[in-house]
């Protein structure tokens, strides 16, 4: 025992202070610093393409002179509806809600609970004064060092065609210069803008006789046609509830109906949030993927370890010394302290990272850790990844012994790799079910027991199934150790070439000792 420890603790040494070792440790927190990160661009620069979007300026032709007021109207609602949303976003972390609520609840329902999809809630923002006259509001009620609040810029411009061109017997075909980017045309401003398209509203057009014409030199991008399309679809609604006998008024409430939907969770005991229902779902399967990447990270330094101590003769040293077997558990106890150095640096990363890139997360974070280290659960995750690994790594350990370099050991190990791997995929597949029948009968399976139960294990499996799947993954590690042994024996002295994967499987698993 003590020789195998020793055996172990070089191992260990040797290994966690290499480069390749180091390394490994370091990406994973960088690949989720970078992972976390991200997403935080990604919305930081959808935020800064709301606020400085390129406009799109547009003119319009209305040969019935009446639709040019309901495109304007439909243009201030879809600046106060982006500048809704901007603000209760930016209310969610700038302004104290409960002082709010206290003093001014007209405020505190539109920028808390405010719908921007609600048609009412648009115009009480309109009311209001837009952003502009909200935020000023708002001031009195905004947390110490609050950011500044930037209301995004109108997406769409309506501009007037030139005289000239309003003029012209074809005003499109005129207009075509400046569709196409040759010319500029004066914006409302007063400055050179790009003329984006042109709307041709035909004289017939509200009697539903003709159709208008949308004209731009770009028709893939369809946001502004689209927009317009909508707001004249509203006006002919409009226009149709009034010919119908309803009033203005009457007509635009109808228009305006939206549906209110108030969320409910039934569960009033454990009030489990959102967020922590969402991460309860997907974190065991990261956790579980973590562990995996650990087994097969540490299993192929084992099979380097081996392959270069066999090259340098340390491995003839060592047995003159100790038996084979000894040697042999020495270096999958140092693999698998190696692999439980890597698991607990990445879980602390992994904590760190939330912490820092999401503060508000923390609590979902630590409840989420708190409820799969509770009980019995840390301990069948350790025990079921320590069963994993052994598997695994016995057999890397006996590529290892077969081999004369690390490339020829590979070339043993990866073909299996590649055969098995979506065998040891299968707990992804159950993750969202992890005591249903499929996760059931695949922890009793050998080899793959001890992968589907590290992922079972964090949701609490009935003792059975654990009593069982432990007996399994024993009696496979036990078989495997066996045949390992006799591999490894016969092998690791050998200093002729290295046995094709089919002759090293045939090997593995043949009834002959080799001599």
């Amino acid at each position: 025992m003590r020789a195998m420890l020793l055996i172990a603790w070089r191992g260990f040494v040797q290994q966690a202070t290499s480069r390749a070792f180091l390394i490994g440790l370091l990406l994973m927190p960088l690949y989720m610093l970078i992972g976390g990160y991200a997403p935080q661009v990604s919305q930081l620069s959808s935020q800064q393409s709301a606020f400085q979007s390129v406009r799109r300026h547009f003119a319009v032709i209305d040969k019935t002179g009446t639709f040019i007021p309901p495109i304007d109207a439909a243009l201030a609602r879809d600046d106060a509806k982006r500048g809704l949303k901007a603000l209760v976003d930016y209310a969610e972390k700038n302004v104290d809600k409960e002082k709010l609520s206290a003093a001014n609840a007209p405020l505190a329902a539109l920028v808390i609970d405010g719908d921007p999809d609600s048609p009412r809630d648009v115009a009480a923002f309109q009311v209001m004064g837009g952003s502009s006259g909200a935020f000023a509001a708002l001031q009195p009620y905004l947390r110490p060092g609050a950011d500044v609040f930037d209301a995004p810029r109108a997406r769409f411009v309506r501009v007037e065609l030139p005289v000239e061109l309003a003029a012209a017997p074809d005003p499109v075909a005129a207009a075509r210069p400046y569709l196409v980017g040759d010319l500029s045309m004066q914006g409302p401003s007063g400055g050179l803008v790009k003329l984006w398209a042109i709307l041709v509203l035909p004289a017939d057009f509200a009697s539903g006789k003709a159709a208008a014409t949308y004209v731009a030199d770009d028709v893939v991008r369809t946001g502004l046609r689209d927009f317009l399309k909508e707001a004249l679809s509203e006006e002919l609604k409009k226009r149709r509830a009034q010919s119908l006998g309803l009033s203005e008024d009457a007509s635009i409430d109808a228009m305006s109906a939206s549906a209110a939907i108030t969320t409910v969770d039934p569960d009033e005991e454990t009030k489990m949030t959102a967020p922590f229902q969402q991460f309860a779902m997907v974190g065991p399967m990261l956790v579980y993927l973590m562990l995996f990447l650990a087994v097969f990270m540490t299993a192929n330094m084992v099979v380097t370890s081996m392959v270069e101590e066999k090259s340098n003769r340390v491995a003839e040293l060592l047995l003159s010394c100790v038996r084979a077997e000894t040697l042999m558990a020495g270096k999958l106890v140092a693999g698998l302290f190696l692999a439980f150095l890597l698991v607990a640096v990445w879980m602390i990363s992994a904590s760190a990272s939330a912490a820092w890139l999401y503060p508000s997360s923390t609590s979902v974070v630590a409840d989420f850790f708190a409820s799969i280290t509770s009980g019995t659960q840390p301990i069948m995750m350790l025990v079921f990844f320590s069963l994993a690994y052994l598997t695994v790594a016995s057999f890397y350990l006996a590529a290892g012994s077969a081999a004369t370099s690390v490339s020829d050991a590979q070339a043993i190990v990866a073909p299996a790799t590649l055969l098995t791997l979506p065998v040891f995929l299968v707990p992804v597949a159950i993750a969202f079910d992890p005591n249903g029948f499929l996760a059931r009968v695949a922890s009793f399976v050998p080899i793959v027991s001890p992968f589907v139960m590290m992922l079972r294990s964090m949701s609490a499996p009935p003792p059975v199934d654990v009593l069982i799947a432990f007996g399994v993954s024993f009696v496979t590690l036990i078989f495997m150790i066996r045949l390992v042994g006799r591999v490894f024996r016969a092998n690791l002295l050998k200093p002729d070439s290295t046995p094709s994967f089919i002759a090293f499987i045939r090997d593995f698993f043949g009834r002959r000792r080799a001599a």
